[in-house]
């Protein structure tokens, strides 16, 4: 007897619930995206309310109602974090996976970042994964089957780049943040990796026009030039999408990688000069 194709292929994070962080825009608009491809439960996590209404619009091909969530969220706010994890439990009974993906940026010399610069970025980059990180642990310690956290990093967390003082050290923080909790909470199930991509375009509300020009007056070209430049600094001449992320993403928050915690993940097209280990 001929064996028939699978017509219906598996889906890896069937009924499975997550939070995202970031949600609604770029990457993590991607990540939930394909998060709810494969048959997840997404709770979308986002600061701007007109942005999420969006977000759920663009996801109703490809989404059934009963698996979005919307929670406005400033990842910032303990009072905030703590009542949006609630709620989430709350709503859909359970989480299995929280995606620390909300990120912000500043170009400058490192001795002209003000006090109110480091502070932004590093309160949503840092204090933000912190806070998520913190409120799903304590979920995850209450489930048999623990809980899986996700990390969108970068690689400037292990190769620096210049006038990105606050972003790099709050990167760098964010590493050994899953680090530190991969190695604390392997008793509990709990698992935390990193993905690290080069610099990711794709509709991204951090990149925004203040911050291309910064950049590209940092190095010498036009801002409207910044992707085919930035495509010059890897090996591979490319520049990452957000939905290449993504795929790192349910990999890591797939039984795929059940066996690996504290991991960093580069996709960054392969550095010149040295790659990021």
């Amino acid at each position: 007897m001929t064996e028939q194709p699978d017509i219906h292929p598996r889906k890896e994070l069937l009924d499975r619930v997550a939070v995202i962080t970031g949600a609604a825009s770029g990457i993590g608009l991607a990540i939930t995206r394909r998060f709810v491809q494969e048959g997840a439960k997404v709770a979308l996590w986002d600061f701007n309310v007109a942005r999420l209404e969006q977000a759920k619009e663009a996801l109703r091909q490809s989404a059934d109602e009963e698996q979005l969530f919307l929670v406005t969220c400033d990842i910032t706010k303990d009072e905030d974090v703590v009542a949006g994890m609630k709620s989430t439990v709350d709503h859909f009974g359970r989480l299995n996976i929280a995606v620390n993906n909300a990120g912000v940026s500043v170009s400058v010399p490192s001795d002209e970042c003000t006090l109110e610069q480091w502070n932004w970025v590093m309160n949503v980059n840092c204090t933000g994964s912190f806070l998520v990180s913190r409120e799903a642990i304590k979920v995850f310690k209450q489930q048999a089957d623990g809980g899986v956290l996700v990390y969108t990093n970068s690689d400037n967390s292990l190769k620096p780049s210049k006038h990105f003082l606050a972003y790099n050290a709050s990167k760098a923080a964010v590493l050994h943040m899953a680090r530190t909790i991969a190695n604390e909470f392997g008793p509990h199930h709990i698992r935390a990796n990193s993905v690290l991509p080069g610099a990711v375009f794709g509709g991204s509300q951090m990149w925004t026009q203040e911050l291309r020009q910064a950049r590209a007056d940092l190095h010498g070209y036009s801002a409207d030039a910044l992707e085919e430049e930035y495509k010059k600094a890897n090996a591979l001449g490319v520049i990452i999408d957000p939905a290449e992320i993504a795929e790192l993403v349910v990999f890591l928050a797939s039984d795929r990688s059940a066996k690996m915690t504290g991991n960093a993940l580069v996709i960054d097209g392969g550095g010149l000069g040295g790659f990021v280990r």
